[in-house]
């Protein structure tokens, strides 16, 4: 692929340790890079919008921060700062986006499918704590690269274990229950009460999930999310594979 503008966003906010890792591998490549991302960390914000108070947005050195979620930078960062971006790259997450839930409760994956829906290919990387920051910077260049291999969908959700096993896999579906949570309840200092969610994760996963070839296999995960449900990306996670010199490739 040609070199490209790309809008860069997250759910974590312009502090967010693996932004500028990201922007600084991204510009070695040639790339031109355009950050905007939440003023403050929105984590499991999925696609929430504001529509109850005047967006707003300032610069910070050389990024743009917003007073919304990702999926109001995006859109800000598409209609008014970058309209001729030609791709919108949400990440690095600090943390996996597994699952159902995880999914399309993420911030992240909300900002990249904000921008499939204003007609943007568009990717979501997602990185388990303590994930090996090179191997992220080759995935990131290359999923640029491959960008042309995504098809007809909303957006790509790529996720990057820690301790990686060497495989890449395109799963066919997301995990239903990843994490097995309960509402705990208590009662604070003032003798009021108080409901906290809280779970640890499965051991065992179904057949051809997200979660089985992330945490069973510790292998690098790539799902396309369209108007009709998650669909596989195998010429993209084929290329994807080859590119960053991956032992195993199930597409």
């Amino acid at each position: 692929m040609s070199i490209v503008k790309i809008l860069v966003t997250n759910d974590d906010g312009i502090h967010s340790p693996l932004l500028s890792p990201l922007v600084e591998t991204l510009e070695e490549a040639g790339h031109e890079v355009v950050v905007v991302v939440p003023e403050r960390q929105r984590s499991a914000a999925g696609l929430a919008r504001t529509y109850h108070k005047p967006l707003r947005v300032r610069k910070v050195s050389r990024y743009y921060v917003v007073n919304g979620f990702p999926a109001d930078a995006v859109f800000i960062g598409l209609k008014y700062i970058t309209p001729d971006a030609d791709l919108v790259l949400s990440g690095v997450n600090i943390g996996e986006n597994i699952g159902v839930e995880a999914t399309y409760g993420s911030g992240t994956v909300g900002a990249a499918i904000q921008g499939g829906v204003l007609g943007v290919p568009s990717i979501a990387i997602s990185m388990e704590v303590g994930g090996d920051v090179s191997l992220m910077k080759k995935v990131a260049r290359a999923s640029v690269e491959l960008v042309g291999e995504l098809g007809d969908i909303l957006a790509a959700s790529v996720n990057i274990p820690k301790g990686w096993g060497g495989g890449l896999y395109c799963p066919g579906r997301l995990a239903r229950l990843v994490y097995r949570e309960k509402l705990y309840e208590g009662v604070d200092p003032r003798g009021e009460r108080y409901f906290w969610r809280w779970g640890f994760r499965s051991e065992q996963f179904d057949e051809d999930t997200d979660a089985l070839y992330f945490y069973a296999m510790r292998g690098i995960t790539t799902i396309g999310i369209a108007e009709s449900g998650v669909v596989k990306l195998c010429r993209f996670g084929e290329g994807l594979g080859v590119e960053i010199g991956v032992k195993y490739i199930k597409c």
